[in-house]
């Protein structure tokens, strides 16, 4: 859900208006997904909250946030089979600890760092 007070700018919107909205911000807090490779492509300072992949498979960042004490990086184990129309499913069934697992002080921390 959107936080109360949020502008909420979801929706199915061009590239290009996607482009100018992360250019015009300061930095950019996603996943490991489109979004997150479109704001370092137009060189925005990325905070990438990691769990599902190890840190080789995406851009550099030094503000990654990845808890590496429990389960992590199962999109980059060769013996999954990942089902591209089921984003609820949980390879080693431990129901997504490696991105539940971080705080929102871990991201606070790394926005302070950047800032």
């Amino acid at each position: 859900s959107i936080p109360e007070g949020a502008i909420d700018k979801t929706g199915d919107l061009p590239l290009e208006t996607r482009m100018s909205q992360i250019y015009n911000a300061e930095f950019f807090i996603g996943l490991g997904s489109g979004l997150s490779w479109l704001a370092w492509a137009v060189g925005k300072p990325v905070v990438l909250i990691s769990g599902f992949s190890k840190p080789f498979a995406e851009f550099d960042t030094p503000y990654r946030i990845i808890n590496e004490k429990v389960c992590n990086g199962c999109w980059n184990n060769s013996n999954h089979t990942f089902d591209k129309g089921n984003w609820m499913w949980c390879p080693e069934g431990k129901d997504f600890e490696c991105t539940k697992s971080i705080t929102a002080e871990m991201v606070i921390e790394k926005i302070s760092n950047l800032l």
